[in-house]
């Protein structure tokens, strides 16, 4: 059964001002876990203490493009205090073309492989412009799944906003993605977030999907949020009970 948990992103302002106090909220919400993204500036110990108290599970880390290729290695020590080998990147200029496409994935092709000398395995995590078609036909994520270096944490919300069924994706990842994250939009038309359950995306069924995929993390994320942080995803995690 795959597990519940939370992107800190969503709480990015909350965890700079009280990194601990925030973390104690979403374990008193009942998430399982959390994927971090940064440490803001406590040292990985002091954080491991933290998670260790309140019960909950840090089953990956994002980092950007400029880090993992010149900082791998301060990552895995760091990633090793916290008790995990998933190392995600976050976020790249979506490649356009082909050409660009496969030097991209070249590039993370020998991240990957040096992720792996240090005992960590490395993943990819989508926005809408890598799974939407390229010059030259495919996407940039379907360049991606043609290798076996790298695993994949879907973001389901993403996928769907771009005009892709995350099933399909799912489908096409099986066996190689062990974390997605569960976000919800408005419409497609603009970029209004939603709390999961609130947008259009049907999450009822894809969940159920993700689930039979081999997905040990669904994690809740929210980028934008009206109101209070803490209270959409109170909101979300109950749908996404609900769904799984």
């Amino acid at each position: 059964m795959a597990r519940i948990g939370l992107m800190l992103y969503t709480l990015r302002e909350d965890c700079a001002r009280d990194f601990e106090g925030t973390l104690r909220a979403v374990a008193s919400l009942g998430y399982e876990g959390v994927e971090l993204f940064d440490l803001h500036g406590h040292d990985a110990t002091v954080v491991r203490r933290w998670l260790d108290d309140l019960g909950l599970v840090a089953c990956g880390r994002h980092a950007g493009l400029d880090v993992v290729e010149t900082e791998l290695a301060e990552l895995a020590a760091e990633c090793a205090v916290l008790g995990f080998d998933r190392l995600v990147l976050g976020w790249i200029e979506a490649p356009t073309s082909t050409d660009e496409a496969k030097q991209m994935a070249e590039r993370l092709t020998i991240v990957a492989r040096r992720a792996a000398e240090l005992g960590l395995r490395f993943g990819f995590h989508n926005h809408d412009g890598e799974v939407r078609p390229l010059e030259g036909g495919g996407s940039f994520l379907d360049e991606l799944l043609a290798r076996d270096e790298l695993f994949h944490a879907l973001d389901l919300g993403w996928a769907w906003y771009a005009g892709v069924d995350p099933t399909s994706l799912l489908d096409r990842a099986r066996g190689r993605c062990p974390l997605v994250h569960v976000k919800d939009f408005a419409s497609r038309d603009g970029r209004e977030f939603r709390p999961v359950g609130e947008g259009e995306i049907d999450y009822e069924r894809i969940i159920p999907a993700a689930i039979e995929a081999g997905v040990e993390w669904l994690l809740v994320e929210q980028d934008e949020t009206d109101g209070p942080a803490l209270e959409a995803v109170e909101r979300s995690l109950a749908a996404v009970r609900a769904a799984a």
